[in-house]
């Protein structure tokens, strides 16, 4: 049993019992304020009564200067006094932001992420927690953020308690049943500082503002302001999960996939609710388009006033899709060239290439998907992600178009910076991957010259270099016909 402080803690909302279970890897976020460092001595209290391996990540921004190293030295010595191991890495946000045109705040966001990802890589076959220090707090402000910017239900409840990240990897987040008071309560009375970010008083940034002007303000309205909208977001949850279940059903019903297209059957219309409309057109759309970033309801309501105008009118949506009014309903389909399923290839052509400088380009496989993206690069080497299935590559040295295709005689990769080549063949068998699965491993090639191996080596000529002005981005989402496991990186 836990004591207690445990105890009472958990009634507040640390459902580790239902979060972490013996033989798990937790990977727990520690940044080295009130809320993270709450988080390490919780999962370590409850460690004496679950066998699990804990693992501290700490994620140096960049921003902050000597103020952002200090933190991780604290961190590293609190680690080191509770015998924790502790991982850091050093990223720079503010490059990596103005590099992909992002705020800085979503770009901090995502190297998180990647951090996370590529520490779980390493415990390959073992299930793996990231515990992240979210609470009740934050979920309230994340709800106020969302609503004010316009989501639907599935966003309005906020952070769920834990989410699917990647195969084996689930992100949690015990601390959400609780409040920032009682947080900071629990340290004092543990004795245990933590790091003040300054960052986290500039109101310049929109979740500050809510932060330190908008919550204060309902709280004074009512005390128990943030309990009660967290009782608000679980119904939302529960809601939204009930609708989540009827659009599966409703969608099983009235859409139907052909080989080159999804019918969305009239019925939809005549026979169903507006809410569960919208949300079938929604979720068939991501499906045609392999991505549900940038698709919102502007383009379900363009479905909607497609079903009322006459047969045979066409409208253009994103990621290359097109929407056609036919006598059954509505045809959904990619005006990407169809795969040659015998030969299992398609051509990257330079127009796609040129489309992808402006938008990301989505190519359907048999077995997956590939997305297509030309970035800016700031030179910082740093930004370059350390991921399986992502891979950049110098855009200036690609001189036409490229091939996604399986393996052909005479494919060479490029080992070395000296110009050194390898066949195929023979990195394959050095490398000990089985025949059998040789032929199911996806090559972007630029005739028998091999630039990825997907999944595993990348060709050292088309590599990011310091004077690279621009990257083409490749990710890879497919099954196990490629030889290892590959993952989602949607989040």
């Amino acid at each position: 049993m836990w004591n207690d402080r445990g105890n009472a803690m958990q009634k507040k909302g640390m459902e580790l019992e239902g979060l972490v279970k013996s033989g798990d890897v937790v990977l727990a976020g520690v940044s080295g304020g009130a809320d993270s460092v709450c988080l390490l001595l919780m999962l370590l209290e409850y460690r004496k009564h679950c066998d699990f391996f804990l693992e501290a990540v700490h994620v140096e921004h960049g921003i902050r200067g000597d103020a952002s190293r200090r933190d991780a030295a604290f961190v590293k010595r609190l680690c080191e006094k509770r015998g924790v191991c502790c991982r850091i890495y050093p990223v720079d946000v503010p490059a990596y932001a103005k590099g992909h045109g992002l705020g800085v705040e979503e770009a901090a966001r995502k190297l998180r992420y990647e951090c996370f990802r590529e520490a779980a890589e390493d415990y390959g076959g073992r299930p793996v927690k990231i515990a992240l220090a979210h609470h009740a707090d934050d979920n309230a402000e994340t709800m106020l953020f969302r609503l004010i910017r316009g989501s639907g239900l599935h966003g309005l409840y906020g952070m769920r308690p834990a989410r699917r990240l990647a195969e084996g990897v689930t992100v949690i987040r015990p601390l959400l049943g609780m409040e920032r008071a009682e947080i900071e309560a629990y340290l004092k009375a543990q004795e245990q500082p933590y790091c003040r970010d300054a960052t986290n008083e500039d109101t310049d940034y929109s979740r500050n503002r809510i932060r330190h002007k908008v919550m204060p303000e309902l709280k004074a309205v009512n005390t128990g302001a943030v309990h009660h909208m967290m009782q608000s977001a679980q119904m939302l949850m529960e809601l939204s999960d009930y609708l989540e279940e009827e659009t599966r059903r409703a969608t099983e019903r009235v859409c139907r996939d052909t080989p080159d297209a999804c019918v969305i059957d009239a019925v939809l219309f005549s026979e169903y609710p507006a809410l569960l409309i919208r949300e079938v057109l929604l979720v068939t759309l991501q499906k045609v388009a392999g991505s549900n970033r940038d698709i919102g309801s502007v383009h379900v309501e363009e479905l909607c006033t497609l079903y009322t105008r006459q047969v045979g009118r066409v409208i253009c949506l994103p990621y290359g899709v097109r929407a056609e009014r036919v006598y059954e309903g509505i045809r959904l389909y990619r005006e990407e060239p169809a795969v040659d399923m015998e030969r299992e290839s398609i051509e990257v052509t330079g127009e796609m290439l040129s489309r992808a400088e402006k938008e990301e380009v989505v190519l359907a496989l048999p077995d997956g998907r590939l997305h297509l993206r030309i970035r800016d690069f700031s030179g910082n080497m740093q930004e370059i992600p350390k991921k399986t299935y992502t891979k950049w590559f110098d855009y200036g040295k690609i001189k036409s178009g490229l091939r996604l295709r399986r393996r052909e005689s005479g494919d060479y990769l490029m080992i070395d910076a000296a110009g050194h080549t390898k066949k195929l063949k023979e990195y394959f068998v050095n490398e000990k991957i089985p025949q059998e699965v040789r032929d199911h491993i996806w090559l972007v090639a630029d005739g028998h010259h091999i630039l990825w191996v997907v999944g595993y080596r990348q060709n050292q000529t088309y590599q990011i270099t310091d004077r690279t002005k621009h990257v083409l981005e490749i990710t890879f989402y497919g099954g196990k016909k490629n030889g290892r496991d590959s993952e989602s990186n949607d989040s």
